[in-house]
């Protein structure tokens, strides 16, 4: 009985004596918290990001907002850029983390032929444009920020920084088998069907249209806005919104009227600063379609031969390539 009674003894010391394994224990629970709470976190951040990319995408793609914002893109390109087209075929894009990248390349009618004019990279966040990059591959440099005196095609009231006759000794110093790019501005207002038929042998591409600000180029709120207009030829592009149209001058009342819903995107597309839609929609709607001011593309003879008509008031020459007229 002794002995059971010192073999229980000596169990019940050796229970309560310290232990030095208290805080290795501790330890080895909280780094193991730590692995579990990296782990739990970087498990999260794996399905957001995959999810992330899914939302973005079909924000886009099934959205129908990348088609909306090519479509405003290029609508706001054809009647802010004078004697420019778009290839369908030529928009790259691309998507990243609640973003759209969007690259094209912009053409011009110079003679018979298309040559690249710019290049474009675009950066919308979601319905924003927040990057745009253009690189220009033409000769002649154009202004970024038009104001009320640099424009290249001036209403017959506005006054503009421009040597007339500088200009056209330019162009007669040019070898005659060259065919030209040339801003014509008109001494008053005209239907574009006027301005077409006195100029039979070259090719009528883009015309500016009155719409009630450009004899200041100042909006009612006095806002330095920029010419807008249209193509003039049929285009057969695919990703022209003139591509069939029966009525170039409705389908570019139209556009105005879709792009103002996208004005703050369009603006920032546009070299314009300020567009003010609702103004010129207003004018347009109440006064029909009048030119002051066409871009011609065509032989440098030809080109010559305006300068002793009654309607160009100041002619501006823009690209100049070698001989590819074969009419």
């Amino acid at each position: 009985m002794d002995s059971y009674k010192k073999i229980i003894q000596k169990a019940k010391q050796d229970g309560l004596k310290p232990t030095n394994d208290g805080p290795k224990i501790l330890k080895k629970a909280i780094n193991s918290s730590k692995w579990r709470l990296i782990l739990s976190t970087l498990t999260v951040l794996l399905l957001i990001v995959p999810t992330c990319y899914m939302l973005t995408y079909l924000y886009y793609a099934f959205g129908t907002k990348s088609t909306t914002l090519m479509d405003v893109t290029s609508k706001t390109l054809y009647i802010t850029e004078p004697n420019t087209s778009l290839e369908e075929l030529e928009f790259d894009m691309g998507f990243s983390l609640f973003s759209m990248n969007l690259s094209f390349e912009q053409y011009k009618q110079i003679g018979d032929d298309f040559y690249p004019a710019k290049t474009y990279d675009l950066q919308f966040i979601l319905n924003d444009l927040v990057k745009k990059e253009e690189n220009s591959k033409l000769e002649k440099i154009y202004p970024k920020n038009p104001t009320q005196t640099n424009q290249w095609l001036a209403h017959p009231g506005q006054h503009v920084e421009l040597n007339r006759e500088r200009e056209w000794r330019v162009l007669s110093g040019l070898p005659d088998k060259t065919v030209v790019e040339a801003y014509i501005s008109l001494s008053d207002l005209y239907s574009v069907e006027e301005v077409i038929s006195e100029m039979e042998n070259i090719d009528v591409t883009w015309a500016a249209i009155y719409t009630g600000t450009e004899d200041k180029m100042l909006s009612n709120e006095g806002k330095v806005i920029s010419p807008i207009g249209y193509p003039v030829q049929p285009d057969q592009t695919s990703w022209s919104p003139f591509k069939e149209s029966t009525s170039h001058e409705e389908t570019f009342l139209n556009i105005l009227k879709e792009i103002k819903l996208y004005e703050e995107i369009a603006t920032k597309i546009s070299s314009h600063k300020n567009l003010e839609l609702a103004e010129r929609i207003d004018y347009i709607e109440q006064n029909g379609f009048k030119t002051y001011g066409v871009v011609v593309t065509g032989p440098k003879t030809e080109i010559e031969s305006l300068r002793n008509s009654e309607r160009v008031r100041y002619m501006k020459l823009g690209e100049v390539k070698l001989w590819n007229w074969a009419r």
